[in-house]
Formats: C-alpha cells, sequence, structure tokens
C-alpha cells in the first residue's frame, strides 16, 4: 500500500486509519517506495532518497524556510530566531496551525516560537524540533549528510542477536561525563567482532535530567539528546553500523511525557487549567501515569507527531527497527481497560514502519498474544514482543539449592508461544529493568557475594546457552557478555572494562552466537521453530531438548542444573547417527579454572533411552552445557 502522507495523517480520520493499518502488517516497501519486500527475509536500504520533508516543525524550501506549529490557543505566533533582527509573523491558518514562510534561513539557523497565549506571552521549543542546541531548536537539512554505508540488508528475525545499549554509559571516553553518539560509535567494531547483528538504543531523543539518564523521561520526540550529539551524529552512528552488518532499533517512549512541570510541551499554548496542556489528556482516567502524563492519543495533531517521529527516525535517520515502550500504558490503563486512540496510534505507527521493511517490537510484558496479530485481526501490528522468559528462568538459575531448581520453569521459557508462533518472542535474561531498578546483574544474583565465582560464572555461561538455543530473538544487555556485575544505577556509571575473566566468558559468547547465527554451516536448526524435550531429570535437573527447522536439521542442547559432574550421561536418541559437540562450557578456553570435557564426534549406543531406541553417552560437566548437531 501507498504510505498514508504526514500532512494528511494530521486531519485523517482514525476509523480510517485503523483500516487503512489492517491487512499491510507482513509486507513492506523499501526506501525508494516501489519494492515489495518481506521483514523476515531481510531488506536492503535503497540508494534512492526518500522525500524527507516534514508537514510541521522548520523545513528548508528555496530560499528560506516554512514554519508551522500547532497551539489553537494561542492568539498570535511568531518565529524568533538568529536568522533575523527581528521575529516573523506567523499566520493562522486552520485548526490552529500557525506557519510563517521566512526568506533568508539556512541549515544551522537556530529559532524558537513566540506565543500570545492565555496565560501571557510564553517562549516554546519547537515539538517537531529535530536538533537541539544551547536551548534553541536548529533548523537541519538531512539530505546534506553523506552516507557511507549506501546498501545494508536487514537481518531476518530468524537471524537477529540483539544487543540492548545505553549511549550514556556504554564507551565514555576518559574525562567525560557520559558517552555520545561519537564514543558509542567507534566501539561499534567490538560488538561486530562479537557477532552482533542488531542494537537497540535505549531513549535517546531529548529527554529531561542528567546527560546520562535511562531516557525514560521524554521531552521530544524527532530530536537526540544534546549530550550525546547531533542529528548527524546520530546518523554517522546509524552508518557505521550499517558498514558493520549491524541494524540499529531505537527505544520510544509515548506512554508518558516528562513530568516536569517546565518541560517543553507542557502547557504548550497556555491552555493548562488543571492539566499538562493540549498534548494531554485532560483530567480524568486517562491523563495519569505513574511516570508522567499521558498524551492525547485521540487528538490527531498529537498522534501525527509521533507517528512523524517514526517517520523521521525511518527516513531521515535509516534506522532499522523501533521498540515500543510499556505498550500496555498505551493500549490500556494499568494493564487493564483501555486508552483511547491507543491503539490506533500504534497500529498507525507500525503501517509506516512496515511500509519502510523496518521492525517493530512491543515491550507488554501481559502474554497478550493480539500484540502481534495484524489490524485486520483485532490485533496491534507488532512484529514480536518481550517475552517472559527471563521471568520463567531466572528462578531457575539462580536458586541457592540445586534441589530447589524447578526445570519446569526452564521447560515453559523453552515452549512458551504468543499466538503459536515463537518467532514473535524477544527473549532475554538482563535488561535495563532487571540489571537496575533495585535489581542486579545475573551473575550477582546467582551469588551475591562473589560474583565472579566459578559457580556464577558457570550459571551465567548455562544461561546464555539457554538463551541463545531456545526459539525466539535473543537479546541481552551490555557488558553481559563481559561478566558485567555492576548494577545499572540512574544515572549508570560507565560501562566497567572486562577483566580477565571477564574476557573469558566473552570468548563464550562470541562462539554461541557464532553458532546461533548459524554462520559455519551445520547449525540451521537452531533457527527453527521445532522444541522437543528430549531428557528431563528433575532429580539430577538436566535437561536435554532437540531444536528442528522446516527442512529436518536437528540439534541437541543438554544443560545440567546441578554441581555435579558426570563422565558419562546418556539420553535417548531416535536413531544410531553420530553427533558432533559444537560447544561445550567444559572448555578452559571459556575459564581458566574450568575442567576441559570431550570435542569432536559422539556415537549413539544400542539400547532404549528414554522412550527411544538408541542412547547417546555424553560427558556433561558440572553446571554444563553442550550443544550437538548433525
Amino acid at each position: 500500500m501507498t504510505a498514508i502522507s504526514k500532512w494528511a495523517l494530521v486531519t485523517l480520520p482514525w476509523a480510517l486509519l485503523s483500516t487503512a493499518c489492517g491487512d499491510d502488517a507482513t509486507s513492506a516497501i523499501d526506501l525508494a517506495g516501489d519494492a515489495q519486500v518481506d521483514r523476515d527475509a531481510g531488506v536492503s536500504d535503497s540508494a534512492t532518497a526518500p522525500d524527507l520533508s516534514l508537514a510541521f516543525g522548520a523545513n528548508l524550501e528555496p530560499g528560506g524556510a516554512v514554519f508551522r506549529v500547532w497551539a489553537p490557543n494561542a492568539t498570535a505566533a511568531q518565529v524568533t530566531g538568529n536568522f533575523a533582527a527581528s521575529p516573523a509573523v506567523m499566520q493562522l491558518g486552520a485548526g490552529g496551525v500557525f506557519e510563517a514562510h521566512v526568506s533568508g534561513v539556512s541549515a544551522g539557523a537556530t529559532y524558537k516560537y513566540a506565543l500570545e497565549t492565555p496565560i501571557g506571552s510564553v517562549s516554546r521549543l519547537d515539538p517537531y524540533c529535530r536538533e537541539l542546541q544551547g536551548g534553541d531548536c536548529v533548523v537541519i537539512d538531512p539530505s546534506t549528510y553523506a552516507w557511507q554505508t549506501t546498501s545494508f540488508t536487514r537481518p531476518a528475525r530468524t537471524e537477529a542477536v540483539v544487543y540492548e545499549m545505553h549511549v550514556g554509559s556504554f564507551a565514555v571516553p576518559a574525562g567525560a561525563s557520559n558517552g555520545t553518539f561519537a564514543s558509542a560509535k567507534e566501539a561499534l567494531s567490538t560488538l561486530a567482532d562479537l557477532g552482533i547483528n542488531v542494537v537497540e538504543l535505549m531513549p535517546v531523543q531529548a529527554f529531561g535530567g542528567g546527560n546520562a539518564s535511562w531516557g525514560y523521561n521524554p521531552q521530544l520526540w524527532l530530536a537526540p539528546k544534546p549530550s550525546y550529539g547531533t542529528a548527524d551524529d546520530l546518523r554517522a552512528f546509524v552508518d557505521r553500523a550499517h558498514a558493520l552488518g549491524i541494524a540499529v532499533w531505537i527505544d520510544t517512549v509515548v506512554n508518558h511525557a516528562d513530568g516536569y512541570s517546565k518541560a517543553p510541551l507542557r502547557c504548550f499554548d497556555g491552555a493548562c487549567e488543571g492539566n499538562a496542556g493540549i498534548y494531554f489528556f485532560a483530567p480524568g482516567d486517562y491523563e495519569a501515569t505513574p511516570w508522567g502524563p499521558r498524551p492525547n492519543y485521540l487528538e490527531s495533531q498529537v498522534a501525527a507527531m509521533f507517528v512523524s517521529s517514526v517517520d523521521t527516525w525511518l527516513d531521515e535517520m535509516r534506522g532499522d527497527g523501533m521498540r515500543w515502550d510499556s505498550v500496555s500504558n498505551i493500549r490500556a490503563i494499568d494493564g487493564s481497560g483501555t486508552v483511547p486512540g491507543g491503539r490506533e496510534l500504534l497500529l498507525a505507527a507500525n503501517t509506516h514502519l512496515h511500509d519502510r521493511g523496518a521492525f517493530s517490537v512491543a515491550e507488554d510484558l501481559k502474554g497478550y498474544d493480539a500484540i502481534t496479530r495484524d489490524g485486520s485481526s483485532g490485533g496491534f501490528g507488532f512484529d514480536a514482543q518481550w517475552d517472559g522468559f527471563a521471568y520463567q528462568v531466572s528462578g531457575v538459575l539462580t536458586a541457592a539449592s540445586d534441589a530447589d531448581r524447578d526445570l519446569g520453569g526452564v521447560v515453559a521459557g523453552l515452549t512458551t508461544t504468543t499466538g503459536g508462533d515463537p518467532w514473535t518472542r524477544l527473549l532475554y535474561l538482563e535488561t535495563h529493568d532487571t540489571a537496575g531498578n533495585g535489581g542486579s546483574r545475573l551473575p550477582k544474583r546467582i551469588d551475591g557475594a562473589n560474583p565472579t565465582s566459578w559457580s556464577a560464572r558457570r550459571r551465567s555461561l548455562l544461561a546464555a546457552a539457554l538463551l541463545f538455543t531456545a526459539p525466539g530473538v535473543p537479546m541481552f544487555f551490555q557488558g553481559t557478555e563481559a561478566l558485567a556485575i555492576t548494577s545499572f544505577a540512574d544515572p549508570p556509571m560507565p560501562l566497567e572494562a572486562p577483566t580477565a575473566q571477564g574476557l573469558e566468558v566473552r570468548a563464550f559468547y562470541k562462539d554461541l552466537i557464532r553458532l546461533r547465527r548459524n554462520l559455519d554451516g551445520g547449525a540451521a536448526a537452531l533457527q527453527g521453530s521445532g522444541v522437543e524435550i528430549l531428557h528431563r531429570n528433575d532429580v539430577d535437573k538436566v535437561l536435554a531438548y532437540r531444536r528442528t527447522n522446516a527442512t529436518g536439521e536437528e540439534a541437541i542442547v543438554v544443560l545440567n542444573l546441578k554441581n555435579t559432574a558426570y563422565t558419562e550421561y546418556d539420553i535417548g536418541v531416535a536413531d544410531g547417527g553420530a553427533w558432533r559437540i559444537r560447544l561445550t562450557t567444559d572448555s578452559t578456553k571459556y575459564g581458566s579454572d574450568f575442567t576441559a570435557g570431550p570435542t569432536g564426534m559422539v556415537t549413539p549406543k544400542a539400547g532404549a533411552k528414554d522412550g527411544r531406541p538408541f542412547t547417546l553417552p555424553l560427558v556433561l560437566g558440572a553446571y554444563g552445557a553442550l550443544v550437538l548437531t548433525r
């Protein structure tokens, strides 16, 4: 379908938006706008530039710029800036939209709006501001950035390995207070070496609070946080990521806005009697969230701004996907009831994402399968949602006593689906929420007294093996790959440098990711949907499962969740064909204090086991994991 224009969206009825989003949730077009693609098969950027004009905000035109702002309660408006000695008067048009065509404006000019409102004269940042500088908005020309990577193929979801990154703490230069797009860009090569092919950025749009805050207190949705860098700095980050084969997703927060009384959109045009103004719900059932005021999704101008932020990220920044924070609070109130306009906004945004072949992920955490159904089936049009996998398996891995490990939690984590499709799940063991918000890193949850102990490291590797061999899209939080043990505070400390033990853990992650992505061949079963429990020993805490794909390829994963080693541990298999050990935690490469186990081939013995005619004899280390293929 043809993408809905930004200008048309301002007045398009929500009923029409809902209809338009329905059947198109599983197809997309590339940036040129003419080639049908499949998001699950990967999509390439087009060298043909899209139309980058925005209906609102500051947009360059021949000889100057046009400024548009929605301020229905203002009686007059002007554009002030460093491009003229006196303000430019804006003309009031339909729907409370003020407009001015100002000559002599060029890229780099700074500006604000001066509004006459019921509470007097006020100075306001542009809601469509695309760059901030010294407290003013900047007029930008996105077409002048010289892209170095003109073609990039996004990974299919079955091949994706996602790394959650906080720009402010990921790569902090010596002596600096926070990381930037530029410093993070320079460190991307380390992620490429690790095998990462998707980076999910925690919010980088302009937010309140400190320079290295988590970013979940948004103030503007189209401009990057100034302390992280300029719009071109963000483009350069994406450009470099693409050159290294890494897609970039961005975390966006539209379930609430910054609750700060002087936030840019609060009481924007002076109408602010008991509420936060025109961008937010009026007092009643919908306006409040635990974190700040809820935007009024029913107001077409508000919805248009959020959808334009999607277009800006995809078109101007060449982003590859979005993660939507707390979707349950966009569609519902405290996970129940209904927020008017929430579903329609999400459908519209997801249509714009899918029209460009981009990926859309919801953080809903309610196990609600409608999240990943398309609009025509009553759903919300997301490709995947953050899953409860971590909550199913973490307690099993962190229990102090081996006797308390309930293998049922691991089985549930492996076999749970949403709507019958395991690939609509985004799986993780650590995120900013589990490592922060009063939580702690997984090794510390395993061994609070010594999170680098043998036991903490062995069980951390066991957890990683489970994550990367379960059906679903795997994601891990920055530092997990190198045994980070410092909790994620607010503001967070700079990401700790890996220790010698951390580098050993990283070596395991690198090999595991390589196997998961099937870069050496023979492990395509890990990208399939099939999972079958072959062996479950609730006494000795050993679990074995078989992974399969549509072409019949197989892998076997064996997890030992007990501090007991076995020189021979038997599991049942269907035939006598040999299996190759592709990865084992029993290697001194992954821990200098680990005991090396066997490598190579393992041949089953004749003799029934687990209801199958052959027995596969394995050497299995304490808290060990094995992955075998054939």
